[in-house]
C-alpha cells in the first residue's frame, strides 16, 4: 500500500498493519469530529496484542504528551479504553475495548445521554427567555413553536437511546434488516 504524504511521522513509529489501523480509525474520529490524535490512539491501542503504556503511546504514534493525555482521557471517559494494572510496573497501561457492543453502549451512556439530558434545560432556558422578552412578542408563537421542535427532538432522541443500545447488543448474522437496501445477507 501507497504511504500517505501526510502521514510520515505516524507510519515511521508504527508497523504497516498497525499504521493501516491507525488510518481506519483516524478517519472513523475525523467524521466524527474528534481530534485526530483520539483516532490514532485508539487504532494504536486497538492493534496492539497487549495493553501499552503511557510513554510508548507518545513516542510510536509521534504525537505530544498533551494530546496523548487529553486523547487517554477522552477515550477512557467514554468506555473506550480500560486502565490496566500490569503486576511490578509504575507505568500507566491501557488497553482498548474490542466488544462494539459495549464500545457503543458505554458512548451512549457517558457522552451522548448526558448532552441529551443538558439540552431539556437548555430548551426550558430558551423557553422561559420567550416568555420574558415583550419586545419580541411578534416572533414569540414563531419561538415557541421552535423550541417545541427542539424539545420533541430532544425527547425522541431520549427515547431512541435504549433501542439503538438494544440494536448493537444483536449478534451481527441475525441483523433483522439490511440497512443499505437490498436483500440481507443469508
Amino acid at each position: 500500500m501507497e504511504e500517505s504524504q501526510h502521514e510520515p511521522a505516524l507510519i515511521a513509529g508504527l508497523d504497516p498493519v498497525e499504521a493501516e489501523f491507525v488510518r481506519f480509525f483516524v478517519q472513523f474520529a475525523t467524521t466524527l469530529n474528534l481530534p485526530r490524535s483520539v483516532g490514532e490512539i485508539f487504532g494504536f491501542l486497538f492493534a496492539a496484542d497487549e495493553p501499552r503504556p503511557f510513554d510508548e503511546v507518545v513516542a510510536r504514534l509521534g504525537i505530544s504528551k498533551g494530546s496523548a493525555s487529553h486523547g487517554l482521557k477522552f477515550l477512557t471517559a467514554i468506555g473506550a479504553i480500560s486502565l490496566v494494572y500490569v503486576p511490578r510496573d509504575r507505568r500507566t497501561f491501557y488497553e482498548a475495548e474490542t466488544s462494539m457492543r459495549k464500545l457503543f453502549s458505554s458512548a451512549l451512556n457517558e457522552a451522548v445521554r448526558p448532552h441529551l439530558e443538558g439540552n431539556a434545560r437548555l430548551v426550558k432556558s430558551i423557553e422561559e427567555r420567550i416568555d420574558s422578552e415583550s419586545a419580541l412578542a411578534d416572533k414569540a408563537e414563531h419561538y415557541r413553536n421552535r423550541a417545541s421542535a427542539l424539545r420533541n427532538w430532544n425527547d425522541k432522541a431520549l427515547l431512541l437511546l435504549p433501542l439503538l443500545d438494544k440494536l448493537f447488543s444483536i449478534p451481527a448474522p441475525h441483523f433483522p434488516f439490511n440497512l443499505f437496501g437490498g436483500d440481507p445477507e443469508p
